[in-house]
Formats: C-alpha cells, structure tokens, sequence
C-alpha cells in the first residue's frame, strides 16, 4: 500500500473566519435547512439491516442508514468511503465481515455531515485511519452552522476528528486499485470530496448526487445548486456508460442517470432563476409549486417538505450570488 498527494497529518486546524452569518439567519427562518429524511439515525435500540451488494471485484456498495458507504476489500486492508452514523457500526463491522472484509484499515468522509462522519471515532476505536477534505476537520471542530433544521451541531470529540486531511487530491494505492480521492469546488458544501476507484471504473460521489430524490444543498456550509451541477459536470467528464456511480442517498447508478439528475437541477435553477427575475419573493415562489410536475418522481418527503426545501435551497443559491449560483 502506498500513499501520496498533498495529505497532512494534522493537528488542531486554524479557525476559519465565519461567513454569511445574516444569511444563515434568514435561510433558518425559511425552514429550508432541514435535511434529508435519512440524514438523522431512527431510533437507536436496534441494530439496522446493513444491505451489501459488490458493484466491481473487489468493492462494495453497504447501506445502513442515513449516507451510502463504499467498500474496497483485499489483503492490503479494507477501505470505506463514510462513516455512517456511530451507533450503526457494530452493525456494519459485522456485515463487512459476512463478505470476507477485514475492519476498516482507512475511512474516507466526504464531507461534514453526521451521516457521514458519526461513526469516524468508533471506526477509528476498531483500527481505521480518517481521511478527508481540510475543511471537513474544520467544519467538525467548531459550532457548525445549522445543517439539518434549527439544530446547532457541537464540535464533535477529538477522538471523531479525520487524521489525515488534504487539500486538492490524495491518491491510495490498495491491492492493484488507485483509489484517487478529488476535492471539488464549493457544490452540495464546500469541502466535498468525491472517491474514484481507477481499475474498478466505480465513482462514489458522497451527496454531489441524490439518487431518485431532491437533493439537500447546504447552503450555510457554502453549497448552491450552481456549483453542484458545475461539480456534476466535471464527474461526468471522468465517466464512461460502463463506470458505476454510487450516490450519498438512493440506489446504485450509471452515468445516464447522474445525467438526469444534472439535467433535472439545471431545468429548476432556469425556472426558479426567471421567477426571481420576475421579483418574487420566496414565500411567492414556493406557493407557485414550480417543481409540482416532478414531484411525484422527486420529492420523498412527506407533504411536499422535499420540494419546498429544494425551492428555497434554489433561491437562495442565486439570490446570494454563490459562485455558480
């Protein structure tokens, strides 16, 4: 196994200056920061069905709850991309060894977010080295803006902070595989990282891509529906119609429909875009129900909550002016 790039072993990071507090404020206020259905664990006195399925040889797709995982097996030891959340890893250690998986030698977060980094410490505790963006370790050391309603996330313990982070590429060799782990610009946040598996031709894409279903863009945590089709598009210049995408939520998928999807965020920015041109307000906007003619295939939250959300994530991408917006 080898290793390189421009990874650091590191410390306590330098505090960022905190931005866009005004708008944190107002995005709060219009109910738009709530996350997806799956991103808070149910109830935790049970142990979840961790669901298995190989894609290439020797990786995996795991669902738990919450984000989706990858699992790259061999003798060089296992890697995971994201860590789910912390009380579903016993369950997850366990069917990782079911397929023939050793525990987690490396774990990849691709970005902040609980369901993808809860469990870092726990994984970490049964022998894995965290690896992530440098402003993932920043974001989980400091009170995080609101991700998921009005609920402000503490730092988390030191004992769940990444080891090992980067800032533009880091690249593993494990068992004939290059595992190449790219950050993006600013899209769904503005410390994504999306895993590519060269020799398998398996790209799993951590929330740039919400399969089947409305996206949840941070906007507080500098994500807006621009730069995540900017980011789209760039994944999908390192794809051919053979390459499995794995998506943060939903089912295994292929190019086609990661082009779908791109196609779908790009046709609601348009749409939202003219009725902002047109000067109306949010409440206005969201009342005219401008995704109603896709809801039936997008929005998996009850009472349309999936596109309400969306369509304050699209406003305020644009009307804040993020890069892309």
């Amino acid at each position: 196994m080898s290793l390189r790039g421009d990874a650091t072993v590191t410390g306590a990071p330098e505090m960022r200056m905190r931005r866009m507090i005004g708008f944190m404020v107002l995005a709060v206020a219009a109910g738009v920061l709530c996350g997806p259905a799956s991103a808070a664990p149910a109830a935790h006195s049970e142990q979840p069905t961790v669901t298995a399925k190989q894609v290439a040889p020797h990786v995996w797709y795991l669902h738990a709850a919450g984000g989706n995982q990858v699992a790259l097996l061999g003798k060089d030891g296992t890697l995971l991309v994201d860590a789910s959340f912390k009380p579903f890893v016993p369950a997850i250690l366990a069917r990782l060894k079911s397929i023939g998986a050793s525990a987690p030698k490396f774990v990849i977060d691709t970005h902040y977010h609980s369901d993808h980094t809860d469990g870092n410490g726990a994984l970490r505790a049964a022998g894995a080295t965290v690896i992530a963006h440098d402003r993932v370790r920043d974001g989980l050391t400091r009170v995080q803006r609101p991700a998921f309603g009005e609920k402000r996330p503490l730092p988390v313990p030191a004992g769940d902070l990444p080891d090992i982070t980067y800032a533009r590429q880091l690249t593993l060799h494990l068992d004939g595989e290059t595992v190449r782990v790219v950050h993006l610009p600013p899209g769904h946040t503005d410390g994504d990282s999306v895993v590519v598996f060269e020799q398998a031709n398996v790209i799993a894409t951590g929330d740039l891509f919400f399969n089947g279903m409305y996206p949840y863009i941070d906007v507080n945590a500098g994500g807006s529906v621009g730069g995540s089709i900017d980011d789209i598009d760039r994944l999908l210049e390192m794809m051919d119609d053979e390459t499995v995408v794995i998506p943060g939520h939903g089912a295994v998928a292929d190019k086609a429909t990661l082009k779908r999807y791109r196609d779908m965020l790009a046709s609601m920015r348009d749409s939202v875009r003219k009725l902002i041109n047109d000067g109306k307000t949010l409440d206005e906007i969201q009342a005219m129900r401008p995704t109603a003619k896709l809801d039936a295939v997008w929005d998996r939250l009850e009472q349309g909550k999936g596109a309400k959300r969306f369509v304050g994530e699209l406003y305020y991408s644009q009307v804040v002016h993020f890069p892309g917006g």
